[in-house]
């Protein structure tokens, strides 16, 4: 299976099976401009689904072949900042790269906020968020192929233009032990 995101909101899956060939449009659930998009499995390994990040702090997940999609297909709120008293306003970042966990099935988000989040996504619940790293964007991330290790990059992503652009501010790769805080948590 393949993705494509477009300008209009419209999502392209493409069967790779016997050579590329379309297989369903769909609407996007996201109001705003995607940033990116990664494809999901199920138990048996075979793709069955996405999840798409967008400008808006926001993320769809989105089932392929889903008899009720108003019910299996949803969109959570991810990588702002907490409302502050009095005006309650909040800060919304890029959802810049999304990733599966290979073995747990489970999901990280990595932000203009410079903080990565892991999620359940079959439980709809968060399973940490870190703190800033780096004072810098997360630009993108990704799980060994094993689930042991997770790794993420920190730079400037270009959010706030050219002007936002620091020269003394290093880029920098992370690896971190994941395996453990990537388990859903038990069902009580």
């Amino acid at each position: 299976m393949a993705v494509i995101t477009t300008a209009d909101r419209a999502i392209q899956v493409y069967s790779l099976d016997q050579g590329p060939t379309e297989y369903k449009k769909i609407e996007s659930l996201l109001k705003y401009q995607h940033r990116c998009v990664s494809i999901f499995t199920d138990k048996s390994k075979n793709p069955n689904g996405f999840a798409v990040g967008s400008i808006e702090g926001r993320v769809a997940i989105m089932y392929v072949d889903t008899t009720n999609p108003s019910v299996d297909n949803f969109t959570f709120k991810c990588h702002r900042s907490t409302p502050q008293p009095p005006t309650n306003t909040q800060d919304i970042f890029a959802v810049n790269d999304i990733a599966f966990h290979p073995v747990h099935g489970t999901l990280s988000t990595v932000g203009s906020d410079g903080r990565y989040s892991f999620w359940d996504k079959d439980d709809r619940t968060k399973l940490k968020t870190s703190d800033v790293i780096n004072d810098q964007a997360i630009t993108c991330c990704t799980f060994d192929s094993r689930g042991q290790l997770f790794a993420y990059a920190s730079s400037y992503d270009w959010h706030k233009g050219h002007e936002g652009n620091v020269q003394t501010k290093k880029n920098a790769i992370y690896f971190r032990q994941c395996f453990e805080e990537m388990k859903p948590k038990q069902k009580k």
